[in-house]
């Protein structure tokens, strides 16, 4: 564990100066899943009190480790500082061979049966902070 925190806070500080936009700082977290990586999964930031269809995606992908980067689309890599719930989508075999696979992969179901993908309840939540942010693990259960 302390090997994997170490991993991630080296990527983020070589990647520190990716940021293309002032006010974006680098994000990096895990995710698992009863003890093991989410790989695959989606975790998308929605600062609170905020209006999720007003602002643009902040959202990361779960690697075959663990870890996870957030990416502000073309705002840059990584978040605003804030207060955030964290949502987690994880879809069956969500790999993405295609265009048109994207479409399928979303009307598959969720392994966490929308458990943790519920913006009015959300089980998930996490500061961002004006600096380098390597956040606590996210560990998932039924």
């Amino acid at each position: 564990m302390i090997v994997r925190r170490l991993v991630t806070a080296l990527s983020l500080l070589a990647c520190a100066g990716c940021a293309k936009s002032p006010g974006i700082y680098p994000v990096a977290g895990s995710v698992t899943y009863k003890g093991q990586p989410a790989e695959g999964a989606f975790v998308v930031f929605q600062r609170q009190g905020a209006d999720p269809a007003t602002e643009q995606t902040i959202m990361g992908v779960v690697q075959p480790n663990g870890t996870f980067t957030l990416d502000y689309g073309s705002l840059g890599k990584g978040a605003p500082p804030g207060e955030y719930i964290v949502l987690v989508r994880w879809k069956y075999d969500s790999s993405l061979p295609s265009a048109r696979s994207v479409r399928e992969v979303a009307a598959r179901p969720d392994r966490l049966k929308g458990r943790y993908d519920d913006s009015k309840h959300p089980l998930l939540h996490a500061v961002v902070r004006a600096e380098t942010n390597v956040l606590p693990m996210f560990e998932l259960e039924d």
